[in-house]
C-alpha cells in the first residue's frame, strides 16, 4: 500500500490526458463533419445519374450536428469537449477555464482536424479522382486539388458573400453557439438532465447550419476550417491559403468572445439577482460531463460541465 501510495500520477490524468482528449473529440467531429460534405459534394453525379439525395442541405446540417455530439461524447469525461478555439477561448476570458490550457488545447484541436482531414482525403481518394475528371468531361477542368474539393475540407463564401457579411456570418454564428452553450451548461437555468448535452449542442449547430450556413459554409470553429485547410495546403502547393483564409479563425473567436459575455452579463445577471440555486439534481464540479455512478459521491446528482462546445 506505501508503494502504491508513493506512486507518481500518470501524466495522462492531467493536461496531456486532456489534450489527447481534445485531439480524439475534434478528429471525431471533422471526419463526420466533412465525411458528411464528402456525401454532399463528391456523390451528386455518378455514372451520369443523380443522387439527388445527397446533394441536400439537409445532410450537411444534420451531419455537423450529429458530428458535433459524438465529439463531445468523445471527449466530455475528460477535457470538457470544447473542441473548437472559440470555445476554449470564451471561457477563459470569463475566468471558467484556465489560461495555462488554452494555447495547448487549441493546438490538439488543430492538430485533431488537420488528421481528420488527411484521413478522409485518402479513404475519398476514388470520389476525389471521379470528381477531377468528371470536371474536365464537363468542359470546366479545376487546375488544383484546393479549387477542385477544396470545399469538401474548409469553407467558402458564395461568390456574393462579400467579406463584411461573411466575416458577420461567422462572427454571429459562434455567439450565437457559445452563448447557448453558457446558457445549457448553466445549472442555474434550467439546465439540460441526463447526460443529454452533447445531444442539445449538437441541435443547436443544426440550427445554426440551418438558418446562417449557406453563407459561408458556417465554419464556427477556427480549427475545423484551418486544420483541413492545412492539409489541402501541403496537397495543393498551398492554393487552399488565401485571401480569405483569416475570417474562420478571427471572427469565431471574436464571436464566441461576444456570445460569452453577452450572456454572462445579461441572463447570467439576471440569474445572479433572482438567487437561484442550480435547478434540479444538477451540480457544478470541475470541467467533466459525468453521470453519477456508485463509484462518484454525487448523492444522486448529474455531474456538470462548466465548459465544452
Amino acid at each position: 500500500m506505501a508503494s502504491q501510495a508513493m506512486e507518481r500520477p500518470s501524466a495522462l490524468a492531467g493536461l496531456w490526458g486532456e489534450c489527447i482528449a481534445e485531439f480524439f473529440g475534434t478528429m471525431v467531429l471533422i471526419l463526420f463533419g466533412d465525411g458528411c460534405v464528402a456525401s454532399f459534394v463528391l456523390f451528386t453525379n455518378i455514372a451520369g445519374i443523380p443522387t439527388p439525395f445527397a446533394y441536400e442541405w439537409i445532410v450537411v446540417i444534420l451531419g455537423w450536428g450529429l458530428a458535433v455530439m459524438l465529439g463531445i461524447y468523445v471527449a466530455g469525461a475528460i477535457s470538457g469537449a470544447h473542441i473548437n478555439p472559440a470555445v476554449t477561448l470564451a471561457f477563459a476570458a470569463r475566468g471558467k477555464f484556465p489560461w495555462n490550457k488554452v494555447l495547448p488545447y487549441m493546438v490538439a484541436q488543430v492538430l485533431g482536424a488537420f488528421v481528420a482531414a488527411a484521413i478522409l482525403y485518402l479513404v475519398y481518394q476514388g470520389a476525389i479522382q471521379h470528381f477531377i475528371i468528371t470536371s474536365v468531361v464537363r468542359g470546366v477542368p479545376l487546375p488544383n486539388v484546393a479549387q477542385a474539393v477544396g470545399g469538401v475540407f474548409y469553407t467558402s463564401p458564395k461568390p456574393f458573400v462579400g467579406t463584411f457579411g461573411a466575416f458577420c456570418d461567422e462572427f454571429l454564428g459562434t455567439a450565437l453557439l457559445v452563448g447557448l452553450i453558457f446558457a445549457l451548461v448553466d445549472a442555474r437555468n434550467q439546465p439540460v438532465q441526463g447526460n443529454l448535452n452533447p445531444f442539445i449542442i449538437g441541435l443547436v449547430v443544426v440550427a445554426i447550419g440551418a438558418s446562417f450556413g449557406l453563407n459561408t459554409g458556417y465554419a464556427i470553429n477556427p480549427a475545423r476550417d484551418f486544420g483541413p485547410r492545412l492539409w489541402i495546403a501541403i496537397v495543393s502547393g498551398g492554393a487552399s491559403l488565401t485571401g480569405y483564409t483569416w475570417i474562420p479563425i478571427v471572427a469565431p473567436l471574436l464571436g464566441g468572445l461576444a456570445g460569452a459575455f453577452i450572456y454572462d452579463f445579461t441572463i447570467g445577471k439576471v440569474l445572479k439577482a433572482r438567487r437561484l440555486a442550480p435547478s434540479g439534481d444538477t451540480i457544478t464540479r470541475g470541467e467533466a460531463v459525468l453521470e453519477p455512478s456508485p463509484s462518484t459521491e454525487t448523492k444522486g446528482r448529474s455531474v456538470r460541465e462548466t465548459s465544452f462546445e
